[in-house]
């Protein structure tokens, strides 16, 4: 049985051996992807709790320490790439991009912080922790996606990627309800291998983990493509983010159009200018009325990026940015959020870049009609490593959880073709600017999550923490 006892509680390596949990979860995550490790980093994390609840005075305060330094951890490794933004706009800003390298994970880890302190209070003897622990991660996965203008980027849902077959769950679950059963299980797990007595922990995880699989197995296995007759055109460019507006990349990336192919270009890749042919998807940045807007047009009509990137696209406190920044930063010209309706009169359902991360506002921004999920993005402020490639994950994750294929236009990161059960059917990832002609397979009827959302997540929050309250008062404490 795993017993942490060798850990003296007054040796100051604990915060360490959090940090270091935390780096390793990071490898869970795309472009590592190291299959099942989420499960066994999680369950230690919980056990690490456990052993300062019973072991150490203050508990409340370590417990919130233990978050912090792991979530720094978490949020260091994995997101680090953000940080290449500042290198990418002018190579002289390292100082500032060693900052964002520091304070931006640090800021995400305070949600692990107080998501420990809250855990704090649940916490006790009794088994009921486990259902407190994981329902309690998912309600803070859950707030660092709508708080501060949200931020749902590697959510543990997302550290099933290696697997098409357990990832077919979000269409159901949703990538919250994946979540919550990920945490679940590794703590089931955990419990079992710190007291052989808790068999019954270990097998509902081995139970949960196998009816993932076999509902995986079989809806991979049964579904048969259907394509239609048309093909799509989708551009790949692969250019710095100063190249991309001069008019002689610009009018490269336009030569990729075709006359009588629907055609989808990057993100900003077509400048100012939008008088486009009217079946091209095209990209670019719109001017009305003093305001700019990152835009998308398609057959007459425009749809303005609606959730900007905070800092990249807008500052939130704008009048701090004059005080704190150089004036050469690319927050500093701000963009205007859009307020048109998502929905054009085709049945294409535009997302531009960011936007596809949100899993509510992706369903949300689907009507009956759609039948195909166009992502355009500009990946090349990110480096070609990690960002991108998780960038993508979260785009197959929407096709899975709405059963809509999704195509994906980029600079640089990948752009593809992605069918609504996640299969990626085709891929681009060139060094230079090019084009794939594609047919789009046909959607799916439905899904349980397109029909309701997040409600199974929801349901079974609700219900851990009913589990978690009888257990508690069972055992008395």
């Amino acid at each position: 049985m795993i017993s942490l006892d060798f850990i003296s509680p007054k040796k100051s390596y604990l915060f360490i051996i959090n940090f270091l949990l935390g780096l390793i979860l990071a490898l869970s995550f795309e472009p590592f992807s190291i299959p099942f490790l989420s499960l066994f980093v999680i369950g230690l994390f919980f056990l690490l709790n456990d052993f300062v609840y019973k072991n150490l005075r203050r508990h409340h305060k370590i417990f919130f320490y233990n978050g912090l330094f792991f979530g720094f951890g978490f949020f260091l490794l994995s997101m680090y790439w953000v940080s290449n933004s500042i290198l990418e706009l002018d190579a002289e800003l390292i100082y500032y991009s060693i900052i964002i390298f520091i304070f931006f994970p640090l800021s995400l880890s305070f949600f692990f912080g107080i998501m420990q302190t809250v855990n704090a209070f649940f916490w006790s003897e009794s088994n009921s922790k486990i259902f407190y622990f994981s329902s309690t991660w998912i309600i803070f996965e859950y707030l660092r996606s709508i708080l501060f203008t949200g931020l749902p980027w590697n959510l543990v849902g997302y550290s099933w990627s290696w697997s098409l077959k357990y990832i077919q769950s979000v269409s159901i679950f949703g990538t919250y309800g994946l979540g919550l059963l990920t945490v679940f299980c590794s703590v089931c797990i955990f419990t079992f291998l710190s007291n052989s007595k808790n068999k019954s922990y270990l097998i509902t995880a081995i139970l949960i983990l196998f009816l993932l699989y076999l509902y995986g197995n079989f809806r991979v296995n049964n579904y048969a493509a259907v394509y239609s007759n048309n093909e799509l055109r989708i551009v790949h460019t692969h250019l710095s983010q100063k190249d991309k507006w001069t008019n002689k990349s610009i009018d490269t990336i336009a030569a990729m159009g075709s006359p009588s192919l629907t055609t989808v270009f990057p993100e900003t890749s077509l400048g100012f200018d939008p008088n486009r042919p009217k079946n091209w998807i095209a990209g670019y940045i719109r001017k009305d009325e003093g305001r700019f807007y990152n835009s998308l047009n398609y057959m007459g009509y425009t749809y303005d990026k609606k959730i900007l990137v905070p800092f990249g696209e807008y500052f939130p406190l704008s009048k701090l940015a004059d005080v704190f920044f150089p004036e050469n930063l690319f927050f500093k010209n701000e963009l205007t959020g859009g307020n048109n309706d998502q929905i054009f009169s085709s049945n294409i359902s535009p997302l531009i870049c960011y936007e596809v991360i949100f899993p509510t506002f992706v369903r949300k921004s689907i009507s009956k009609n759609t039948n195909l999920l166009v992502n355009i993005s500009n990946d090349g402020w990110f480096g070609n490593v990690s960002g991108p490639r998780q960038h993508f994950v979260h785009a197959q994750f929407r096709s899975i959880e709405l059963g809509i294929p999704m195509v994906r236009s980029s600079n640089k990161g990948i752009s593809g073709l992605i069918s609504p059960i996640g299969e990626i059917l085709n891929t681009i990832v060139s060094s230079k600017t090019t084009y794939l002609d594609v047919k789009i397979p046909n959607k799916l009827n439905t899904t349980v999550y397109r029909e309701y959302g997040n409600f199974f997540a929801y349901f079974l929050i609700v219900l851990f923490f009913i589990i978690g309250y009888a257990n508690r008062n069972k055992s008395g404490n």
